[in-house]
């Protein structure tokens, strides 16, 4: 009997349409950019040396409709042909249907604010907030990241992360189903 109970409830539980624990909603208001603080014709970089003393980049593409595109991490020896793949569209067609790789952005006088799904292990995608300081138009600096729950920031950590941009054309389409 209590083999059949458990049964039933694994059963239940895999057969429901709904999953057990679903994503995070992502939490900063969809809002076009229409300032100038930053330029919008390319992508951003964060370059960090790796335990084998070589060069990654976090890449990230700004859009004017409020959207963030992570462009991946991106060895340094690597870049130019990652740009390539941003060019002709494969990269597009490759993270089109990934919600992590998208999020929302909000530019609010010199403060930079940007929000997307993170990976987790085995569960469901996490929304994390970096937050940091506009330093010119083409450089941002940021300085924490947070998961906000309830209006409040959770898991607050500090960050030293410089972004800088470099101009590329065309630059993927920010066109997803993920930031409404």
């Amino acid at each position: 009997m209590k083999l059949l109970i458990i049964v039933s409830i694994v059963w239940f539980a895999v057969s429901c349409e709904k999953p057990l624990f679903n994503d995070d909603e992502l939490s900063l208001p969809k809002e076009n950019y229409n300032g100038n603080q930053l330029k919008v014709n390319g992508y951003y970089y964060y370059p960090y040396q790796v335990s084998d003393g070589s060069t990654n980049n976090d890449v990230y593409f700004i859009y004017r409709n409020g959207v963030i595109l992570y462009g991946s991490t991106v060895p340094n020896d690597m870049l130019i042909d990652k740009e390539q793949e941003y060019m002709n569209g494969s990269f597009k067609s490759f993270a089109k249907d990934i919600k992590y790789y998208w999020g929302r952005l909000i530019i609010e006088g010199s403060t930079i604010k940007f929000e997307r799904w993170y990976p987790s292990s085995g569960g469901p995608l996490r929304a994390g907030v970096r937050e940091g300081t506009i330093l010119n138009d083409t450089t941002f600096h940021i300085t924490e990241s947070y998961r906000l729950q309830d209006g409040e920031k959770q898991d607050v950590k500090e960050r030293d992360e410089t972004y800088h941009f470099k101009a590329l054309s065309p630059k993927p389409d920010s066109t997803n189903e993920f930031t409404h």
